[in-house]
């Protein structure tokens, strides 16, 4: 089926550059369902990936375990479901964003809740609407880097291992690192999108997100992510947790990264113990939006009303751009503040929650990068958009510190002030879902880090095997690409560098 001359002009715009400027669409535009019908594949094989960390191999509930076992629900759905009345759609936009963003997050947190809460997220058994999970995150490498795999998910709720929160991030009287554990699930559409990459689960094709090769590699308008985010920490270490939301999981027995990182494997060992919901992320594909994409967070307030724990949760804000020509010091007074959110016009901030959340003893006092949304348990120097939008194939580190060109201009993750702007401010463009955020990418994930790091994890078990195994399509590519990146850099020390006879230096 042919696509329209409008979605092939405005795709292919998406993804040009002028002076390191992407030229953004007025709207992300997206390939109409019927085409992506059409070109999807109704021959995939479903129901093979693990439900988590070293199931079969040693990391199955104990013999005396009596409790419920997590299963990821995997059965995407090889046609795209029709888009139901969604209930942000009600809510009308103006110069990008919604009139009453307070209200579109609240429809975002109801339809994410809807069923959910009810079945504890056991996602499959909801009587309301399908719900899934992403795949290879069973294996995962996200945080603890030199120990692969160990921040997997766990067997009783699928969560894996995030970010790691020293003393003192939320308020005096926490001491030690926590940890965050966390799980994200997706809506039909969403799921869709997931299932055509890995349409083969032994040959994934990351530009198979969108069926449609002339289009962006986006997700269908209406795909939705709501994710739990679970900390360790106690009531003792921050008082605001009091009444949270409670499950049992199998986590590590040693809270702190530094330790663990130093080795052995045994420092990573695990058993039941008790996390607490302190964070909700929501995540919508609305076209309407300027990127595509808004992003909105909650953080759970023990002193809010509300006779639920998720009634307490309490709205931080959402973002649906990133103001990409506003640097910190137009924000910000000072490396520590306070900032001042007026010239960020392409969010909204709940105010009243932040200052009730960052009076000590607590101290929530952190939002994003100048003054960006991000949430309680988030870096503080990125922000929910500037993460998401490095989501891609092979996968590049989300904040500027993190990078090779952070590390050589000497930047800390933990120090201010926020200096060497010209770097950091790629991290707080517009990239337009389904295009990548840089030219070291070979696909984008439209904002889904989540399948950014399956991709990633597959790839670190599946491409390091024996080539006598059938070798995945996408391995050969990644061969291909490390090659030629090493090749350019090495060309770059060498440039204009005359060899033998005057002749050129070629790298090998």
């Amino acid at each position: 089926m042919l696509v329209s001359a409008r979605v092939r002009i405005l795709a292919a715009c998406a993804i040009l550059t002028c002076m390191g400027q992407l030229l953004i669409p007025a709207r992300a535009a997206a390939t109409e369902d019927a085409v992506r019908n059409s070109l999807a594949r109704k021959d995939c094989k479903r129901g093979t990936f693990k439900d988590y960390y070293l199931q079969g191999q040693g990391g199955d509930p104990p013999s005396d375990y009596k409790g419920r076992v997590y299963k990821l629900s995997q059965d995407y759905p090889t046609e795209l479901p029709p888009k139901e009345a969604y209930p942000w759609l009600k809510i009308a936009f103006k110069n990008g964003g919604p009139v009453d963003p307070d209200a579109y997050l609240r429809a975002l947190l109801e339809y994410g809740l809807e069923g959910n809460v009810a079945v504890d997220f056991y996602v499959e058994d909801n009587k309301t609407r399908k719900w899934y999970g992403a795949p290879w995150m069973d294996w995962n490498t996200e945080v603890a880097s030199d120990w692969p795999g160990t921040d997997g998910r766990e067997f009783i709720h699928g969560l894996t291992h995030e970010f790691d929160s020293a003393g003192n991030t939320f308020g005096e009287k926490q001491s030690d690192f926590v940890d965050t554990w966390a799980q994200a699930y997706v809506n039909d559409r969403y799921a869709f999108a997931i299932g055509q990459v890995f349409c083969d689960p032994d040959d994934p094709k990351p530009g198979a997100l969108n069926p449609d090769p002339t289009g962006l590699n986006s997700m269908p308008d209406g795909a939705f992510v709501i994710k739990l985010l679970f900390s360790t920490v106690t009531e003792a270490e921050l008082p605001t947790v009091k009444g949270a939301l409670e499950w049992d999981a199998d986590i590590y027995i040693n809270k702190s990264p530094r330790f663990r990182n130093a080795g052995p494997l045994s420092r990573y060992e695990r058993r039941i113990d008790k996390v607490r919901l302190i964070q909700i992320d929501l995540q919508v594909r609305d076209e309407r939006s300027p990127t595509g994409w808004l992003l909105g967070t909650y953080g759970y307030d023990g002193n809010a009303k509300g006779e639920t724990p998720w009634a307490r949760m309490t709205p931080l804000g959402l973002q649906w751009g990133n103001n990409p020509k506003v640097t910190f010091a137009e924000t910000c007074r000072g490396p520590n503040g306070p900032c001042d959110y007026d010239k960020l016009t392409e969010q909204w901030i709940n105010r009243q929650a932040v200052k009730d959340l960052a009076t000590p003893p607590l101290s929530f006092n952190h939002l994003g990068f100048g003054g960006r949304l991000a949430g309680p348990v988030d870096n503080p120097k990125s922000s929910c958009m500037g993460c998401h939008q490095t989501a891609g194939f092979p996968m590049v580190p989300i904040l500027a510190e993190f990078a090779a060109n952070g590390a050589v201009l000497g930047l800390d993750a933990e120090k201010h002030p926020e200096t060497a702007q010209s770097l950091r401010m790629a991290y707080f463009g517009n990239v337009p879902g389904g295009a990548v955020f840089s030219d070291t990418q070979l696909y984008s994930t439209d904002y889904s880090l989540q399948l950014a790091m399956g991709l990633q994890n597959f790839a670190s078990l599946r491409c390091a095997k024996a080539a006598s195994e059938p070798r995945p399509s996408l391995c050969d590519q990644l061969a291909n690409w490390s090659r030629l990146q090493q090749k350019a850099i090495s060309a770059i020390q060498v440039f204009g560098t005359p060899g033998n006879g005057g002749a050129p230096i070629h790298p090998q």
